[in-house]
Formats: structure tokens, C-alpha cells, sequence
């Protein structure tokens, strides 16, 4: 069973702006306690100590060891991909994940409501998500990407990369996920985006679920392993979200 902190400790942890600095670095790739010291200008010993908090509340971990040729060992840490996690017992299950899978094309799942939820809501959840200053860019591109290659490859027949994308396409269309339009051999471009649309400029792209989402799609259609970005978005001051997509070397 995975240790869950109390929201008190959660918070405490998250307020620190160098936990948060760190957490951000950590979401883009893996690093060593000295790099991260000299990128955030830190002595070692106070990296250290941040370091040890974020461990101990396992938001981040050693993802791998390297010995130099001198025989010291190298600590790459990264953010942890589980970081928001809840006990073993609560995982949802194969049965309930078919469920969600029907509500999501066709059964409704609430009684008394519809399930349309407002998007100004989820603005809000966003913007303050953003302002928390905690990086989940990587845990929700694993969300997206699992979701991808368990739930929505289902819904695709084609097997040549043009289809696959105009089924992709199809599919946002009748989610209300947003417009999809492919506007070059490797990018794509999605209007009226259900995530990031009317968001302002934070200087960063909003949907990294949406890349995972993609990328599970094409690499277990197609066999193959797909490289998606988001490289436009009303994150970075657009009025679209455009993905650049190639096939890994």
C-alpha cells in the first residue's frame, strides 16, 4: 500500500517556490543532485535537503544509478510518475473502466444531470492547478498516454497514419474535444480546444494529456513509436493548439 500524505504536509511540501522550481525541472528530465544545484544555483547540501523532503513524500525519485569511471555513483532523480496516487485497494478496475468507457460513448453515467460539466469550471480547476506552481506535465501525459492505448485505440480501424488521424479527428469532433485539422505531413492543429481555449498566456502549453492521448493511439494502432508536442497553444499566446507528430528513430 503506497504511504498517502495529509493535506497539511501535501501543502507544506508544495509551498516551498525552490520544491516548486525543482518539481518543474524534474518534469522535463531527469537530473543529478549536482546538476540541479548548479542549474538552481544551490549549494549541494541545500539541494540535499530539499531533495530528501520530496523523496520522503515520494513526489520524486532515483530513477536510475550510474557509475563513473572513477567508481563514484551518479543519482538521477526524476518526477516521480505516480505522484498522485491513492492505496492499492482504491485502483479502478477492469469492470468499472468499461463502464466509463460506455458513458463516454453514448450511456449517460449521472441520473439527475446530463454529463456536461462547465467549461468555465474546469478553467478554474486549471488556473489553479497552474498557480499551485506543481508540474504535472508528466503525470498527465502518462494519464493521456494509458488512456490512448487502453480506451481510444478501440475507436480506430485505419492503419495508415493519414486515416488514423482523420478517425482521431472524428473522434474529438464527437467527444467536444475540440476541431482537428492535419495542416502538414507531421502537425496537426486543433480549434475550440476543450482544455486550453480562452486560457491565457502562462508561457507553456496546457495539454500534455492530449499529446499522450495521441501518442498511445498511434503507437498501438500502428506499431509503431510516436514522438507527440505540443508546440502552439493559448498557453503560449495562440488562439489554437497545434502537435508536431513524428515516428521515433
Amino acid at each position: 500500500m503506497n504511504c498517502i500524505l495529509k493535506n497539511s504536509e501535501i501543502a507544506k511540501l508544495f509551498s516551498d517556490k525552490t520544491r516548486q522550481k525543482i518539481i518543474e525541472i524534474l518534469s522535463e528530465k531527469e537530473m543529478t543532485n549536482s546538476q540541479l544545484a548548479c542549474q538552481l544555483k544551490l549549494s549541494k547540501p541545500t539541494l540535499s535537503h530539499h531533495l530528501k523532503l520530496l523523496s520522503d513524500g515520494k513526489v520524486v525519485k532515483v530513477s536510475r544509478i550510474e557509475r563513473e569511471s572513477h567508481g563514484i555513483s551518479m543519482k538521477y532523480y526524476s518526477l516521480n510518475p505516480e505522484l498522485i496516487t491513492i492505496s492499492d485497494e482504491k485502483r479502478i478496475n477492469e469492470g468499472v473502466k468499461k463502464e466509463l468507457f460506455k458513458g463516454l460513448f453514448g450511456d449517460h453515467i449521472r441520473r439527475e444531470f446530463d454529463d456536461k460539466v462547465s467549461l468555465v469550471f474546469l478553467r478554474l480547476l486549471k488556473s489553479s492547478i497552474i498557480e499551485s506552481g506543481v508540474g504535472l506535465d508528466r503525470p498527465m501525459y502518462n494519464a493521456g498516454y494509458n488512456l490512448g492505448k487502453d480506451v481510444f485505440f478501440k475507436q480506430i480501424k485505419s492503419r495508415e497514419f493519414d486515416s488514423v488521424i482523420k478517425e482521431i479527428a472524428a473522434l474529438w469532433k464527437k467527444l467536444k474535444l475540440g476541431k482537428v485539422e492535419q495542416i502538414g505531413e507531421h502537425k496537426i492543429r486543433v480549434e475550440d480546444c476543450y482544455q486550453c481555449y480562452r486560457m491565457p498566456d502562462v508561457g507553456k502549453p496546457l495539454c500534455p494529456s492530449d499529446e499522450g492521448i495521441i501518442a498511445g493511439i498511434l503507437d498501438t494502432v500502428l506499431g509503431k513509436s510516436y514522438s507527440v508536442k505540443e508546440t502552439k497553444c493559448w498557453g503560449t499566446g495562440h488562439e489554437f493548439c497545434e502537435f508536431e507528430i513524428y515516428e521515433k528513430g
